[in-house]
C-alpha cells in the first residue's frame, strides 16, 4: 500500500498534537514545510464574498452571487524546549517573527489540503499572521493561538498529495550534520530510495529504518558546510530538493 503524506507527519518529541488529515504547510526558505504534526485544532474556514443583485424576471427580488471567499486558518502549538532552553520547533520560532512583524513582513505563504485524498479542494495564498499566547495551567507548557488572514485572493490548486510516484521530502534532520553522519529524511515514496544526493555530491550509503517506510537515512558525504540541498530518487523518477544545511 503506498505510503501518503499523512503517514509522513511526525510531532517534535514531547509534544501532545495529534496528526490531521488536513494538511497545513508554510512557505520557508523558498519550501512548504508540513507543520501539521506539531499542531492541534487545526480549523479551515472560508467566508464567501457575495454581492446583491436583483433576480432576473422576477423584479423586486433579491438575489446573492457569490464572487470569492476569504479564507482564515486557526490552530494552536505546543512549544518544545530543547535541551539548552530554546524552542526546538524553528518553524515556531519563525511564525511567532512573523506574528510580531508589520507590513509585508506579517505575511506567510501557506497551503491547505487533505493529507490522503488527492481530489479534495487545496488552497495556496498569503496570509497575515496573529498570535496570542494561550494559557494551559501548566508552567512547563508553551502553547501559542494563531489566526492566519487571507491577504488577497486564495487560489486552488493541484492537490500536492496528487503525484506521480516521486519521492517528496517533509524534513530532514538533523541539521548542521557533519561528513559521515547521519542524516533522517522524512517524507512519503521514500521507500525504495535508488540515489541520492546532498549538495550535488553522491551520498554512498542509503539505509531504511525497519517497519519505517517513510524514513530513509542518508550517510553524508564529504563536502563544504553551507547549503546544501537533498535530492531523493526512485524508480519513478528524482524529488524538488530540500533545504538542506550541513556542517563541515
Amino acid at each position: 500500500m503506498p505510503t501518503t503524506i499523512f503517514d509522513a507527519e511526525v510531532p517534535t518529541a514531547g509534544t501532545i498534537a495529534l496528526a490531521h488529515e488536513e494538511i497545513l504547510r508554510i512557505k520557508r526558505a523558498g519550501t512548504f514545510e508540513n507543520v501539521a504534526g506539531d499542531i492541534n485544532s487545526l480549523v479551515n474556514t472560508p467566508t464567501p464574498i457575495t454581492v446583491a443583485r436583483e433576480a432576473y424576471g422576477l423584479k423586486g427580488t433579491d438575489s446573492v452571487s457569490v464572487i470569492g471567499y476569504n479564507q482564515i486558518i486557526t490552530f494552536t502549538a505546543e512549544g518544545i524546549r530543547d535541551g539548552t532552553g530554546h524552542i526546538a520547533q524553528a518553524w515556531l520560532v519563525e511564525l511567532l517573527k512573523v506574528a510580531r512583524a508589520t507590513g509585508a513582513a506579517n505575511k506567510v505563504s501557506a497551503q491547505t489540503f487533505d493529507a490522503k485524498d488527492e481530489n479534495l479542494i487545496a488552497l495556496e495564498g498569503s496570509y497575515s499572521v496573529a498570535a496570542v499566547k494561550s494559557s494551559t495551567g501548566f508552567k512547563d507548557k508553551l502553547v501559542w493561538t494563531f489566526t492566519l488572514t487571507n491577504d488577497g485572493p486564495i487560489a486552488q490548486i493541484t492537490s500536492p498529495v496528487a503525484g506521480t510516484g516521486i519521492p517528496v521530502i517533509d524534513s530532514a534532520l538533523p541539521t548542521a550534520q557533519i561528513a559521515s553522519g547521519n542524516v533522517y529524511v522524512r517524507g512519503y515514496n521514500v521507500s525504495a530510495i535508488t540515489a541520492a544526493t546532498v549538495g550535488g555530491i553522491a551520498v554512498t550509503s542509503i539505509s531504511q529504518i525497519p517497519n519505517e517506510p517513510n524514513i530513509v537515512v542518508l550517510e553524508l558525504p564529504a563536502g563544504t558546510a553551507g547549503s546544501a540541498p537533498i535530492v531523493l530518487t526512485n524508480a519513478t523518477g528524482a524529488s524538488t530538493s530540500f533545504p538542506y544545511t550541513r556542517g563541515v
